[in-house]
This record gives structure tokens, C-alpha cells and sequence, in this order.
């Protein structure tokens, strides 16, 4: 049962799940992907643990455009830690990851599901995010915000993949 609002995107790629897999597993992707939504300073870590493929993006982001309602809760930046567990690859070449998130010193969490599917000859990749913002009375409010800035991240990370898979970066 979601306790905050949903959010759910999908990109279609021209390419196969592991291509797919490779570029959002890939630090510099990820270190682009910061640049390309103006993060301020980041810090991206790619590791192993058994079968899983771990990402964690660390992003400081300009509060420029938090409402005001929201304003005293996040100060002048954000920082925004989003932590992927890629898991192996099932029969079909298709992924499944754990996805968590905040943003650091404030009531907002994010939580859900990615994946990679084979989507005739590309793939597709999707997630679902559980976003909940913890303030009584106006945390509702300010959900629609967060997930429309969640959104607007995800298209730029997911027109980056694209940019990435063509060769065009």
C-alpha cells in the first residue's frame, strides 16, 4: 500500500537490457546525469556485493524552486542521496533493483522499484517510487512538488541514457 504519493516512468531504449544495464551502472552516466540536472556537487559510488550491483548518487541541488510552503524545511540547497541495488540478471536478460532515497535533513523518503525489460528488439526501463513527505497537515502539499522534480530528473537521466546508447553525449 503507498503511504505517499506515486510516481511511475518508463523510457524505451533502443538497446538491449545489458546495454541498459551497463550505461545506468556506469559512474561517469551517473556523474553526467548530475551535471545535466545542475546539481551543485555530487559524489557517485558504483560497488559490488555478491550478485548485486549497487549505485549510490549522492546530489547537492539549488532550492530554487522548493515552494515556499516547503522552504524552511530544506534551506537554500538540497542534498539528495538516491541508493539503486541492481540485482542479477533474471533468464531473460531483465533486471530488478530496490530503490531508496532522501533528501538529507528533511522529512521527504522515496521509495520502490526499478527494472529492465526486453521490449521486442530494445528494452524498457521503469520505475515506481513510493514519495512521502513526513509533515502533518502539509506534507500532502508538498508531495506533488517533490514528485514533479523527481520527474524532471528521471526524463533528463533517461534522455542522457538514450544520448549515451546512440553515441551522441
Amino acid at each position: 500500500m503507498m503511504s505517499g504519493m506515486e510516481l511511475k516512468m518508463s523510457a524505451s531504449y533502443d538497446a538491449t537490457p545489458e546495454e541498459v544495464f551497463a550505461i545506468v551502472t556506469d559512474a561517469t552516466f551517473r556523474e553526467q546525469a548530475c551535471e545535466k540536472t545542475k546539481a551543485l556537487s555530487y559524489d557517485v559510488k558504483v560497488s559490488s556485493t555478491g550478485g548485486d550491483t549497487v549505485v549510490r548518487v549522492e546530489r547537492k541541488m539549488p532550492a530554487d524552486d522548493v515552494p515556499d510552503i516547503a522552504r524552511k524545511f530544506v534551506g537554500e540547497t538540497l542534498t539528495v542521496v538516491q541508493t539503486e541495488t541492481w540485482h542479477a540478471p533474471n533468464a531473460d536478460g531483465s533486471r530488478d533493483a530496490d530503490v531508496r532515497g532522501e533528501i538529507t535533513n528533511t522529512p521527504v523518503t522515496l521509495k520502490g522499484t526499478a527494472s529492465i525489460r526486453p521490449d521486442g528488439a530494445g528494452a524498457v526501463q521503469a520505475i515506481e517510487l513510493d514519495v512521502k513527505v513526513a509533515v502533518p497537515l502539509i506534507g500532502k502539499k508538498i508531495e506533488p512538488f517533490v514528485v514533479d522534480a523527481v520527474r524532471s530528473g528521471l526524463a533528463k537521466e533517461h534522455e542522457l541514457g538514450r544520448e549515451w546508447h546512440d553515441g551522441t553525449n
